[in-house]
């Protein structure tokens, strides 16, 4: 199955007329690594396709567009739920209402001068605190990269901005420090995220 990313770039290199040793000049990537991502035989990393979006004035946010097909791979509420139960933690159960709900919350907040200014001071520090790699940071920092440019539209923008103020804040469904169960919500709450700004019509 062929990546949106790669649809993406392909076209527009057919529209500008552009070969890939073009724009492995002007990206500043390895043409053999552009040419095992654009054949599917490498993933691009978040660095790659910033320099793409860049260079070919494609919006980031339509290069990071995840499959269908990776659905399947992703942490669901009920495994959530379970893993809570089974460790018999003190925590009241929630439900995808709640979570848009604390979303819709953080989205207004993430739109003021002050709310913007939390996320910008605490992200590079948050972030810091998960001490790993992964869907997940991989994830927090392409949300963080379109933010910070806000080349997007609002919808999205406010979508991006209360997922990333869930994420600096501690005090969530399921408290940060709680671990080390502390970051699951957090992750439901990108992965839903990502999901509604890949598959909106």
């Amino acid at each position: 199955m062929t990546a949106v990313y790669q649809q993406s770039i392909q076209t527009r290199l057919r529209e500008q007329g552009m070969s890939m040793r073009q724009l492995a000049k002007e990206t500043n990537i390895n043409v053999s690594t552009i040419s095992r991502i654009l054949s599917g035989k490498r993933k691009p990393t978040l660095s790659h396709l910033r320099s793409i979006s860049q260079v070919l004035d494609i919006p980031l946010l339509e290069l990071i567009k995840e499959e269908k097909a990776e659905r399947k791979e992703r942490l669901s509420l009920e495994h959530v739920r379970a893993i809570i139960q089974d460790m018999q933690l003190p925590i009241k159960p929630f439900t995808l209402t709640d979570i848009e709900e604390k979303l819709a919350e953080y989205q207004q907040i993430s739109q003021t001068d002050h709310g913007q200014k939390q996320i910008t001071q605490q992200f590079s520090a948050k972030l810091s605190e998960l001490n790993g790699q992964g869907p997940f940071v991989e994830r927090l920092k392409i949300l963080y990269s379109i933010f910070i440019d806000k080349k997007c539209p609002k919808k999205e923008f406010l979508l991006i901005g209360g997922a990333l103020f869930y994420f600096i804040t501690a005090m969530d469904l399921i408290p940060d420090y709680m671990l080390p169960v502390g970051y699951l919500d957090d992750a439901l709450v990108i992965q839903y995220v990502m999901q509604s700004l890949s598959f909106k019509q």
